[in-house]
């Protein structure tokens, strides 16, 4: 029975991995409960399910890194704050009440979702205030991301395709390499400080790479079109399950 709850996680770990490979987020939404449900307090499950984010980012990174959809000009900018914010995580990680901001932010996940399906002239060139609002608004996802994870990362597509104008895959490959640099920082700050679970870190972030890769396959081989209903569906799911277990 003590494997048990190793195989659930690896399960829905491969599962979860699938999902966000495809629409860019939402796999903490999955595992986060996950880990709570083996026996993980919340603060900790949390802090490990950083472990499953790596996997996540690097997994779908894997396939993203050659196939033209990362956008550079972005990582430039995003690569040195993703440090700074991963180094200052541990300081205010234990300071923080999630219930409120969950609530807000599963209101908020949930009243964008429209927004996906709006037609930008995606080659036109987004002005610098839009840029400096991106990039702005960007850091403060990134902020919160570390701090609670789950959920968080739907906000950034978000971000890339309205401030940013990217594509739908775009956002999804550009938001893999920046959380490929926050999480492994974040987690190895919150390891030392005592809050990750490493033998159920090590399952999700296998599983989690394993699945975000085949999901990522799937998102470039089906296109735009399917990623943008892939993430407007998880996108919504996050965003209800923030609300249902705030309230809860």
């Amino acid at each position: 029975m003590e494997f048990l709850p190793y195989i659930i996680v690896g399960v829905v770990g491969l599962v979860a991995g699938i999902l966000s490979g495809i629409g860019g987020g939402g796999g903490g939404m999955i595992m986060i409960p996950t880990m709570i449900a083996v026996g993980l307090p919340p603060q900790v499950a949390v802090a490990t399910g950083k472990m499953n984010g790596l996997g996540a980012a690097l997994g779908g990174l894997s396939v993203f890194a050659k196939s033209g959809q990362l956008r550079k000009d972005i990582l430039k900018v995003m690569i040195p704050i993703a440090l700074v914010v991963g180094l200052a995580t541990p300081f205010i990680f234990t300071r923080i009440d999630s219930d409120i901001f969950q609530l807000i932010l599963g209101i908020v996940l949930i009243l964008m979702v429209p927004t996906l399906f709006l037609k930008k002239k995606l080659k036109a060139e987004k002005s610098k205030k839009s840029k400096a609002a991106g990039y702005t608004a960007y850091t403060g996802v990134l902020t919160l991301q570390s701090l609670f994870g789950s959920g968080v990362g739907s906000l950034a597509l978000f971000v890339l395709t309205l401030l940013f104008g990217t594509t739908k895959l775009q956002a999804n490959a550009t938001k893999r390499a920046i959380t490929a640099v926050l999480t492994p920082v974040t987690f190895i700050a919150l390891f030392i400080g005592g809050f990750v679970w490493l033998s159920y870190g090590l399952v999700g972030m296998v599983s989690m790479f394993i699945g975000t890769h085949i999901g990522a396959k799937i998102a470039l081989k089906k296109g735009d079109q399917f990623v943008t209903v892939i993430m407007a569906v998880t996108t919504a799911v996050a965003g209800v399950l923030l609300v249902v277990t705030a309230v809860g």
